[in-house]
């Protein structure tokens, strides 16, 4: 279950420095106010700690893997909402406000389950080893976002490729919490 964990926070990684890589430049590609995007980054920014405390106190009762599957789903969904819409300053601004509050969420509900799987003594270690993923993915997402605009012309194949991996991410990461569901929660290792 670590490895599909580290797996999908690489996914993570790439959404979201994609947007915060490319974002600016792909409103002004249509023409929007390029004071659109400082705003959008900042309600991201905003609906952030939100989303933190929520996911954060959610963890607590609910099971991380499925908090983690559906925060995957509905940032794929959102992203394919706006990048399939022509976006407008109100559009974008909703669009930022919600990929805010799951922006960062995954961190209390990764190390949350880390925590709980692993035991305290091993999550400074593998919560390093997970972060990881999510930095190659963050490398990814925007060394990647704009290979695929230098060769295409455009943003559409990068974000298609976001919202399929993010779907697959919650989809395997959902999964897995099912299949946790129905053999038993992990058991803590000694030490």
């Amino acid at each position: 279950l670590f490895v599909v964990l580290a797996i999908t926070f690489f996914v993570c990684g790439m959404q979201l420095v994609f947007l915060t890589t490319h974002l600016p430049s792909y409103l002004d590609l249509c023409g929007m106010d390029p004071m659109l995007g400082a705003q959008a980054l900042g309600v991201i920014g905003g609906f952030n700690v939100l989303g933190s405390l929520f996911f954060g106190w959610a963890g607590g009762r609910w099971n991380k893997l499925v908090l983690l599957g559906g925060i995957y789903t509905l940032r794929s969904l959102t992203l394919a909402w706006y990048f399939m819409t022509l976006p407008t300053p109100a559009g974008t601004l909703v669009f930022a406000a919600i990929m805010g509050f799951l922006w960062l969420g995954v961190a209390p509900l990764v190390t949350g389950w880390i925590g709980e799987t692993f035991g305290l003594k091993w999550l400074a270690m593998l919560g390093g080893v997970a972060f990881v993923g999510h930095q190659l993915g963050s490398f990814v997402g925007a060394y990647g976002g704009g290979l695929v605009f230098d060769l295409a012309g455009s943003y559409t194949l990068a974000w298609q490729i976001g919202v399929a991996l993010g779907l697959a991410a919650g989809l395997v990461q959902g999964g897995y919490a099912w299949l946790q569901g129905r053999t038993g929660p992990p058991r803590l290792r000694p030490g």
